[in-house]
């Protein structure tokens, strides 16, 4: 089979999946945190990867946002980050495998979030090195094709990651996304500035995630005029509602698909998909309008 360096350099756009962790929570309410349930219910896993898969994707991602020590000890349960993260790829890859042909070969991202510290550790660029090395050395003995470093915030902790890639696996595909509004990250840090340090790196694509439909455009604008990497965008629909406690999504799958083609038609990202609230039928949309070339 074709590595997906050859997959991505013979496509003119490649389409991720949807959301894992607002799904699964609408499945199973009772998890305290969704990376948990491919130990706990690895069938429930699979079969989102497998809607995906139907819904015409060629990238899934892990279940394994959240799988590293530092953010599992916020839930006493640090031990089970490797458990976790190899697991999740595990049940990616078998998938993809099945889903996979010759003609049209699927792959496996391993999905990679920052990490949340609300233990008020003393984190320095050394722990976060070794936090995010367990969390990839997981994923690839797992069976990813590449790894995705997610809705990510702040340059110390990309540089952490991307160190421990290198010293683990310098050759596998990276992709890096970053989230935020009006070209500045959640905890304050410019895009620019990321793009900049980037730039020191051999990412296959870097774009925008966890991002509204309403609001991304102006994002994707400035990361047009900075950036010379690939583009990937994956937004979500729009803010959550609640309701009984659950986050809800009022945006269609068809509102999601036609913005979103609307977006390909502009902007020529290389890598589409979604973020939180977008499901399998969201995607298949998304999904049939790039296969017609209805964009």
């Amino acid at each position: 089979m074709r590595s997906f360096k050859e997959f991505f350099s013979s496509r003119n756009i490649i389409l991720f999946d949807g959301a894992m962790g607002s799904v699964l929570l609408l499945e199973d309410s009772s998890a305290f945190l969704p990376d948990t349930l491919s130990l706990e219910r690895p069938k429930l896993v699979e079969s989102l990867h497998e809607a995906y898969l139907k819904a015409g994707c060629d990238v899934i991602e892990t279940n394994s946002f959240n799988s590293n020590p530092i953010s599992f000890k916020n839930f006493r349960i640090e031990e089970d980050a490797f458990k976790c993260a190899k697991k999740a790829a595990k049940i990616a890859k078998k998938a993809a495998d099945n889903f996979s042909t010759p003609e049209r070969p699927r792959f496996v991202a391993g999905s990679i979030g920052p990490i949340f510290n609300k233990n008020k550790l003393l984190l320095n660029k050394r722990l976060l090195s070794e936090a995010f090395s367990v969390q990839i050395s997981a994923l690839l003995e797992g069976g990813a094709d590449l790894l995705i470093f997610e809705t990510m915030l702040d340059i110390i902790q990309l540089n952490s990651a991307l160190e421990a890639v290198g010293k683990i696996a310098e050759d596998i595909p990276v992709i890096v996304s970053v989230s935020g509004e009006n070209g500045i990250t959640h905890t304050g840090t410019p895009f620019e500035e990321i793009v900049c340090e980037m730039s020191k790196h051999n990412l296959l694509a870097f774009g925008l995630n966890c991002e509204d439909l309403a609001t991304i455009t102006e994002d994707i604008e400035i990361i047009k005029k900075i950036s010379s990497f690939p583009l990937i965008v994956m937004p979500n629909p729009e803010l959550p509602g609640k309701t009984e406690g659950k986050s809800l999504y009022k945006i269609n799958p068809n509102e999601f698909a036609g913005k979103m083609t609307e977006i390909i038609r502009k902007y020529d990202p290389n890598i589409v998909g979604g973020c939180c609230g977008t499901t399998p039928f969201h995607i298949n949309l998304l999904a049939e309008k790039i296969i017609s070339g209805k964009y």
